[in-house]
C-alpha cells in the first residue's frame, strides 16, 4: 500500500512538471519537430557540399527538399525560427539534442564525417583527428550564446614536430545585417611559446586554420568560435544564427630533419694584422708582402732605417 502511494505521488509530480513547462504556440513548429528539421537541415547542407555545381544553389535546393519532407513552407520555418531565436535558452536545448545526434552519426563513421577536408579512410598512424569538443554548434549574435571556447591538454600521443589543421563547416541563417564570425586557434609548446592563427568567417562553407610544425612538444591547444555581436543601437530581433558542424582538429606527425652545420671558414690571420703593428724582417725584399698588401717604397725605407748599423 505504501509503495502504491509513493508511485501515485511520483506520477503526480511528473504531471505537474509537464504542466508547468511553457508550451509553444500551435502556429509555430513544436520543439521535437524543430529538432528533426534542424538535424535534416544539417545533413542536407553536408550533402550539398559534396554535389557538383554552385554550392549556394545546392544548399537552397536541398533545404527546399527538407521543408517539403516535413510539410512546411519557408514562411512557417522563418516565423518559427524567429520565435525560438527570441527564446535562446530553449533553442540551445533543441540544438544540444541535434549535436548529440550529429556526434553519434559521426562516431558511427569513425568520428570523421566524409564531408570534411580529410576522409576517415585516409587517416593513418601519423594523422589523427584529436578533437575532443562538440562536433556541432549553434551561435547567436547575443550574449551569452555568441561564443564557444575550447581547451585541451596534449597527451603522450603528441610529439615534437607535430603540425595541426582545424576545420569546420559553417552555415548562416539571417534576415539582415552583416554576418561575421571569428575562429581562433592557439598552440602552446613546452617552452611556453605560442603560435596563433585566426580567420574571419562571413560566408557559408568550409573554414580551415593551419599551424606549422615546431620542434617543441605541444603542451596545450586553445581557441574559440565567436559570432559577431548585435550592435548596441540595434533594438530589433533580426534573425542571425550561425550553425557550425563537422568540427575537426587534425594532428600530423612530421619527421624533424636536422640541417647539417656548415663549417665556418677560417679567417686568415695575416688579414687581421694592423700595418702599424706588423713585424718587418730585414730579409724581406721589394717583392715581399706584408699585412696583405705589397711593400711600398716607404716600407722599404723604414725597414732600412731600422736596420742596425754595422
Amino acid at each position: 500500500m505504501k509503495s502504491k502511494a509513493i508511485h501515485i505521488v511520483l506520477v503526480a509530480a511528473v504531471a505537474l512538471m509537464v504542466s508547468c513547462k511553457p508550451s509553444v504556440p500551435s502556429e509555430y513548429i513544436q520543439p521535437d519537430d524543430m529538432e528533426d528539421l534542424i538535424y535534416d537541415y544539417h545533413v542536407a547542407q553536408g550533402i550539398a557540399m559534396q554535389q557538383d555545381g554552385s554550392q549556394d544553389y545546392n544548399r537552397r535546393l536541398n533545404f527546399e527538399l527538407v521543408l517539403k519532407k516535413h510539410g512546411l513552407t519557408q514562411a512557417q520555418f522563418d516565423s518559427s525560427l524567429v520565435y525560438y531565436y527570441t527564446r535562446a535558452d530553449r533553442f540551445q536545448e533543441i540544438y544540444k539534442h541535434v549535436q548529440e545526434r550529429l556526434n553519434n552519426e559521426a562516431e558511427k563513421y569513425g568520428a570523421a564525417v566524409s564531408e570534411g577536408p580529410i576522409k576517415a579512410a585516409s587517416l593513418s598512424g601519423d594523422t589523427a583527428d584529436v578533437w575532443k569538443g562538440n562536433r556541432a554548434l549553434m551561435l547567436l549574435n547575443d550574449r551569452p550564446y555568441h561564443l564557444y571556447q575550447f581547451a585541451q591538454k596534449a597527451d603522450t600521443a603528441y610529439r615534437a614536430g607535430d603540425s595541426f589543421m582545424f576545420s569546420m563547416n559553417t552555415t548562416w541563417l539571417m534576415q539582415q545585417g552583416n554576418r561575421q564570425a571569428t575562429v581562433y586557434l592557439a598552440i602552446t609548446y613546452a617552452n611556453d611559446s605560442t603560435v596563433k592563427q585566426y580567420s574571419t568567417v562571413s560566408s557559408s562553407g568550409n573554414t580551415t586554420l593551419r599551424i606549422p610544425y615546431c620542434k617543441e612538444r605541444v603542451k596545450e591547444i586553445k581557441g574559440f568560435v565567436m559570432c559577431g555581436m548585435r550592435p548596441s543601437t540595434d533594438d530589433t530581433n533580426s534573425l542571425c544564427v550561425l550553425f557550425v558542424n563537422n568540427i575537426q582538429l587534425f594532428r600530423f606527425h612530421n619527421k624533424i630533419i636536422e640541417q647539417p652545420v656548415m663549417p665556418q671558414p677560417q679567417r686568415d690571420s695575416i688579414l687581421e694584422m694592423k700595418p702599424d703593428t706588423a713585424q718587418y724582417e730585414s730579409q724581406r725584399g721589394p717583392g715581399q708582402h706584408v699585412a696583405g698588401r705589397p711593400l711600398t717604397i716607404g716600407d722599404i725605407q723604414k725597414m732600412r732605417k731600422n736596420e742596425p748599423k754595422k
